[in-house]
């Protein structure tokens, strides 16, 4: 005699709720944002030499993470922006 259909979802559902907590758990531990930031900024780096810089935009400059006390060229979004910002240097009414 096999299992019926309830027992069988019950046992889907917790499993699925058993492997959702353990990887939000994982996630809360091992979580380190300074980490993050640095290899972002490496991964960044990296890309810009191997590929060469972009020549249509204009680079900001940011604190570096990695480095104390210097600062890195980057491409990407500017950090100190916001959405508001963003929409009325892109929304220009002429």
């Amino acid at each position: 005699m096999g299992r019926t259909v309830w027992r069988s979802m019950a046992a889907n559902a917790s499993l699925l709720l058993g492997i959702v907590l353990g990887v939000k758990a994982a996630d809360a531990l091992m979580w380190d944002a300074h980490k993050y930031e640095m290899m972002k900024e490496q991964i960044e780096i990296d890309y810009w030499k191997k590929y060469g810089e972009p020549t249509e935009i204009e680079g900001t400059l940011q604190k570096s993470a990695a480095k104390e006390g210097e600062f890195y060229v980057t491409y990407l979004r500017d950090k100190r922006e916001t959405p508001e910002n963003r929409l009325s240097t892109v929304y220009k009414l002429h």
